[in-house]
């Protein structure tokens, strides 16, 4: 009888207590925020930008000889070959297109500047202290490019035709002189490669080595003693850094997961 009244009490004392935690508010369910996939750096687009940098001339000259077979160095002999170098500050700017496919790019990119070379030599056996050289001028390029784009950077190579106005340097004390002409301006190709990377937005910068290797270009000198041709031949080394400015077509690439 005492067991069937305790266990009536215990019920009628749990009855309210669990009216009440009925009543209790329930907690909500957590629910993770939604997944937004992040940006992809794209560098489909075309771009405007500038650049500068160091740059180191080789130029190869020879002595031809006039139609008798006598260099123009008065103890030379017709052929014979000598060389200048010269190191030089440059820059210009620069204007590219690219288009992308997943992580390759492939663009076109053309140069347009100034480059300060100014190397000379003495023709060999001279005797009347006959300097012949290469100066400063215009230079520019049409180049294809391809790279691979990891995150933020994109890595390339890139070839194609280049050209320099630079003009020959000549002097000489020889009496004999009596005029020379103008050096044709300097076509031949670019070649070689680099790495851009973009820092915020819109802006990349570039770290970029080129080689430009140019055919032979012929100039005239007029004396007594007949028509002296010389012949230059120029290798142009270059490193430089830059800064594009890039106008995508449709904005960033979204990663799909």
């Amino acid at each position: 009888m005492k067991k069937q009244l305790a266990s009536v009490a215990i019920l009628a004392f749990a009855i309210p207590l669990a009216a009440h935690a009925a009543d209790l508010p329930v907690a909500p369910a957590y629910k993770a925020p939604a997944y937004a996939p992040a940006p992809v750096v794209t560098w489909m687009g075309c771009y405007l930008g500038g650049h500068a940098g160091g740059a180191w001339a080789n130029v190869d000259m020879t002595d031809v000889g006039n139609a008798a077979g006598f260099a123009f160095a008065a103890a030379g002999t017709a052929g014979q070959t000598f060389s200048a170098s010269n190191s030089a500050f440059f820059g210009g700017g620069q204007a590219g297109c690219n288009y992308q496919t997943g992580p390759l790019v492939f663009g076109i990119e053309g140069d347009l500047g100034w480059m300060g070379i100014k190397a000379s030599a003495l023709d060999p056996h001279t005797a009347s202290n006959t300097t012949v050289g290469i100066g400063n001028g215009l230079y520019g390029d049409i180049t294809g490019r391809v790279g691979f784009a990891a995150g933020p950077a994109l890595i390339y190579a890139k070839g194609g035709w280049a050209f320099y106005n630079g003009r020959e340097t000549f002097s000489t004390t020889s009496a004999a002189f009596i005029s020379n002409s103008d050096v044709s301006t300097f076509n031949g190709y670019a070649v070689g490669g680099g790495i851009e990377y973009r820092l915020w937005s819109n802006w990349s910068a570039k770290l970029e080595y080129l080689h430009f290797g140019f055919a032979s270009q012929t100039f005239n000198v007029l004396a007594t003693g007949g028509t002296f041709p010389f012949n230059e031949k120029l290798n142009i080394d270059t490193v430089k850094v830059g800064l594009n400015y890039s106008f995508n077509w449709g904005g960033p690439v979204v990663a799909r997961y």
